[in-house]
């Protein structure tokens, strides 16, 4: 896997494969320093990134606590294990994908848990609209009285990526942003003309045989959110849409709603790659969000 460090795309035809761009963020153990080609410096990533701690298995998280506000649920918080003493810790609006909570968000939750990040899954109430649900996560974490405001961040998937986007633009929601796979056409096209400078970094993660995430559209994208900021997109190759979905063989590869477009794309689960991905989302989040201190 080769990622570039700067405002150039790399298409080295690695497996996989990772831009950064505007600065870039430290990246995942396993890189090592690389040739710099026309001011770009390349790097090496090993395909199976360290965690940020010991990883957490589901049961060592406990069970997760109901959030509610006057509307009603909000979603459901995960704590780090041993909470030591009663400071404020940093925390993660996780928004799943088009049809709502499922099992794809386990790995990242037990990375974000063991990374000491508390994370609440929004659970929308029927027929409520996403990003509607967006902003009551964010109401409730920033009321929490475990959660340190200024250190929101956010982790959205697919059509749940998109609604948190639109639903906090031009808003200081999030400290820092981990979105996969969004629809990166359709988002870019709805982001408002004008768009308010972000308050913290961007990562960006799709597959790069996704019809609904498009390379290009991604890298604009990409660019358009994270500003000035340090931010980072990384393309995966031989990745369709949601390759971190649970295997559930015969049945797959199946259809699920793209987000933001009319139709469906397929997915093809990828086991190995969920476990790299999920790494890299749960290091640059606990990363962005640690620089207040824990």
């Amino acid at each position: 896997m080769a990622i570039a460090l700067g405002n150039t795309d790399d298409s080295t035809p690695h497996p996989f494969r990772a831009t950064a761009r505007h600065g870039g963020g430290r990246g995942a153990a396993g890189r090592k320093c690389g040739a710099t080609l026309g001011g770009v410096v390349l790097v090496a990533l090993a395909l199976a990134a360290r965690p940020v701690a010991a990883r957490l298995s589901a049961d060592e998280l406990g069970l997760p606590v109901s959030i509610e506000d006057p509307a009603g649920r909000v979603g459901l918080m995960t704590q780090p294990a041993a909470l030591a003493d009663m400071r404020l810790l940093p925390a993660v609006l996780l928004v799943h994908d088009a049809l709502g909570p499922d099992p794809r968000s386990l790995p990242y939750v037990e990375q974000l848990a063991a990374a000491g990040l508390l994370v609440l899954e929004i659970a929308p109430e029927p027929d409520e609209p996403a990003m509607e649900a967006v902003r009551r996560g964010v109401a409730a974490l920033r009321a929490h009285p475990r959660v340190d405001a200024a250190r929101v961040g956010l982790l959205g998937f697919g059509a749940g990526a998109r609604a948190a986007v639109l639903a906090t633009e031009g808003t200081d929601a999030f400290a820092t942003r981990a979105l996969l796979y969004p629809g990166c056409a359709g988002l870019l096209r709805d982001l408002p003309a004008a768009t308010v400078a972000p308050r913290g970094g961007l990562l960006l993660m799709h597959g790069a045989e996704d019809p609904a995430n498009a390379e290009a559209d991604c890298s604009a994208l990409a660019q358009r959110l994270a500003g000035n900021l340090p931010g980072r997109r990384m393309a995966f190759r031989g990745a369709s849409y949601a390759w971190d979905f649970p295997s559930a063989e015969p049945l797959a590869p199946w259809l699920y709603p793209a987000p933001g477009e009319a139709g469906r794309v397929r997915i093809r689960p990828w086991p190995e790659l969920t476990a790299l991905s999920a790494s890299e989302a749960a290091g640059f989040l606990a990363s962005a969000l640690r620089q207040g201190g824990l």
